[in-house]
């Protein structure tokens, strides 16, 4: 269960099509939306820095950018659990220099 709330270090941005890693980040937060001052269950707003990024990919209109992040350990599997961001259409999507902001943000798990 992922909570109001959480920071992390580990995650990528992927471009599946071309089988290419285009950015790293080096930290990031996820937090749950709020709608007429009540938080959302399933949608949150994402925030992150990046060590690295290629912004002509991520930009183009040809490709579709997977953002991926790593959360806690699994206490059973004791694997990290993974999920990829996924957006809602048309909600906030910012790249600026090496700040992400993604809004309307639901997560699936990997």
């Amino acid at each position: 269960m992922i909570g109001d709330t959480v920071i992390g270090k580990e995650g990528s941005i992927k471009i599946e099509e071309l089988g290419a890693v285009i950015g790293q980040f080096t930290k990031w937060m996820l937090a749950r939306e709020k709608k007429n001052e009540e938080v959302t269950l399933t949608t949150f707003r994402f925030t992150g820095t990046l060590q690295y990024v290629n912004p002509s990919l991520f930009n183009d209109p040809d490709y579709v950018p997977v953002v991926i992040i790593t959360t806690d350990r699994d206490r059973r599997t004791k694997k990290p659990n993974q999920y990829r961001l996924e957006q809602a259409e048309g909600a906030t999507r910012s790249l600026d220099g090496r700040s992400l902001l993604l809004e309307g943000v639901t997560l699936c798990r990997l």
